[in-house]
């Protein structure tokens, strides 16, 4: 077995790997984007205990999430041409990470919203 043949077969499932650790660090912010949907938007539940989760983890987390499966799926060339440079982004689409990518986008997303809401019902004196 080549040496090439072992790097190739320790990095198949990169990918994968990547979009599970992206899922896994938006985690945290999918828990608490939505607990407090269910508590306070939607009343579903009252007596619900709101998880206390530090800011730099949730957002440190989908900002985690959001480069590790970009850099997995995006692949950027960059070349001087003879009056400048050239540059060719592709991007290859690796469903679980297109998933996870997904994932993020939506908890984030959320969040903003969420946190864009309440402050402006708060300046709004409802």
């Amino acid at each position: 077995m080549s040496k090439q043949t072992v790097r190739a077969a320790a990095f198949a499932n990169i990918h994968k790997i990547t979009a599970l650790l992206g899922v896994a660090a938006t985690l945290p912010l999918a828990v608490f984007v939505t607990s407090n949907m269910l508590k306070y938007e939607l009343g579903v539940w009252p007596g619900l205990q709101i998880p206390l989760i530090h800011p730099a983890i949730l957002i440190g987390g989908v900002l985690v999430a959001l480069i590790m499966n970009t850099w997995s799926i995006l692949d950027v060339k960059v070349s001087k041409t003879g009056r400048g440079v050239r540059v060719v982004a592709e991007i290859t689409a690796h469903r679980w990470n297109l998933i996870a990518l997904v994932f993020a986008c939506v908890f984030f997303v959320m969040m903003v919203l969420t946190l864009f809401v309440e402050n402006v019902l708060r300046v709004m004196g409802a």
